[in-house]
């Protein structure tokens, strides 16, 4: 295998040395060596960090230090947007910037600075002469900030802030070189916060796993410890007991048995979410009258539906309307109407399920979605997972679910694509 020569290995390194004095070349191969081995060595400690679930903030910490250390700039700030203000940028780590300054540089706005620049256009944005460049930041335009270099970062694809590197050295220039450098940890960044969120969102999901087996075993247990206990008296007293005592333990236990049935299927739909969206040509009026049969039709009262055949996951459908309707017959006073009405809009449907009541208090509309969220008043009939299962169901087949409450009246309603519309009397 032939031997590089400096000038070859200046090229890979992307140096460029064509009015670099040939006894000079080589300290600089040298030196850019030196400088890319350090850099692969802060990286891959970097990299040890993320994988060993160290601390946020201390992998963006060590980010900031190395990238001040290897680029020799005196000035390094990590910024990222602040998810309730998404115009506002929030300063997560910095490395020489004195107390005061960082204070006066804790929020800026997206497109304010370089590092604004590169959230707002995405891209490696290089600034000279910042006191006079548009759109900087004063405070650091007043200290006499000469030339300042930021990269984006992202978050699963999404740019959320950036890396930004400034210097105070009169005629600073940042070459190819450093410029690789810089983009290098800001990658880096992008996986440290992508990782974050990702073990985060692990630990949420097993938490929300751990309190659904454990609230879904006592429900579990409590009807069956009722049907048990009533059998095992049976059993053992039957003939002492009056008929009519008889009678209404049985009765007693079947309801248990009912709710445990209504639990177990609801389980199975929770099941049934993940694997929803295979689409099938159904009628719509045969599918809504499906989704309501079951229901005490005495009460159900359907509005008219369009005559059209539509191209969607019934079955997930007739589920979520399913979810509405026990929902309603749970909470609205015994022998009031419950409407279901169903509408469509181009290639969307919208069917709606209306009682009488109100919202449960001290929890906002949205939050009716999440899982064991129940109203305080409510009867313990559930584990509260119903609406959650819902939301989960719209999603799979690209719905959208909302709830409104006015005049003494709830409604909840499902939102979803329907494909070509059919009218069922062509």
């Amino acid at each position: 295998m032939a031997e590089l020569d400096p000038k070859q290995i200046a090229a890979r390194l992307g140096l460029d040395v064509d009015e670099v004095p040939e006894e000079s070349l080589n300290s600089i191969v040298l030196a850019a060596l030196l400088e890319r081995n350090e850099l692969l060595g802060r990286l891959s400690k970097i990299q040890r960090s993320i994988s060993h679930r160290a601390p946020l903030q201390d992998v963006l910490d060590a980010i900031t230090t190395g990238a001040s250390d290897l680029l020799g700039v005196e000035v390094v700030g990590l910024r990222l947007i602040d998810p309730e203000h998404p115009e506002r940028t929030v300063l997560r780590s910095a490395a020489g910037l004195e107390p005061e300054m960082i204070e006066q540089l804790r929020q800026g706005s997206v497109g304010e600075g370089a590092g604004g620049r590169a959230v707002q256009e995405n891209e490696l944005v290089i600034i000279y002469d910042y006191a006079n460049t548009p759109g900087m930041i004063r405070p650091l335009a007043e200290a006499r900030l000469q030339a300042a270099m930021a990269a984006p970062v992202h978050e699963r694809g999404q740019v959320v802030g950036s890396l930004v590197v400034a210097s105070y050295e009169e005629g600073r220039r940042f070459s190819k070189a450093q410029q690789d450098i810089l983009l290098a940890f800001a990658d880096h960044a992008s996986l440290a916060l992508t990782d974050a969120k990702t073990v985060q969102a692990l630990r949420e999901a097993q938490q929300a796993k751990d309190m659904f087996f454990a609230m879904a075993s006592h429900e579990l247990k409590t009807p069956l410890t009722v049907i048990m206990g009533t059998l095992r008296t049976i059993e053992k007293h039957h003939e002492v007991l009056a008929g009519h005592v008889r009678g209404e333990m049985l009765s007693s236990a079947y309801a248990r048995g009912r709710e445990l049935k209504d639990l177990i299927d609801r389980m199975l739909q929770g099941a049934r979410a993940e694997l929803a969206g295979t689409k099938r040509q159904v009628s719509l009026p045969d599918l809504v009258r499906d989704a309501v049969k079951g229901f005490d039709e005495e009460r159900v009262r359907l509005g008219e539906i369009p005559t059209a055949s539509i191209d969607t996951d019934d079955a997930a459908v007739r589920d979520l309307v399913g979810v509405f309707l026990e929902n309603a017959f749970t909470h609205a006073p015994a022998g009031t109407v419950i409407t279901v009405d169903t509408m469509l809009d181009g290639d969307h449907a919208t069917i709606t399920v209306t009682n009488e009541g109100k919202l449960p208090d001290g929890i906002a509309p949205e939050d009716l979605f999440q899982p064991f969220r129940r109203g305080i008043d409510v009867e313990p009939t559930g584990v509260g997972l119903g609406l959650y299962i819902a939301s989960r169901l719209a999603d799979a087949i690209d719905g959208k679910l909302d709830v409104e409450s006015s005049n003494g009246t709830v409604a909840f309603s499902l939102h979803f694509p329907i494909g070509a519309v059919v009218d069922s009397d062509a």
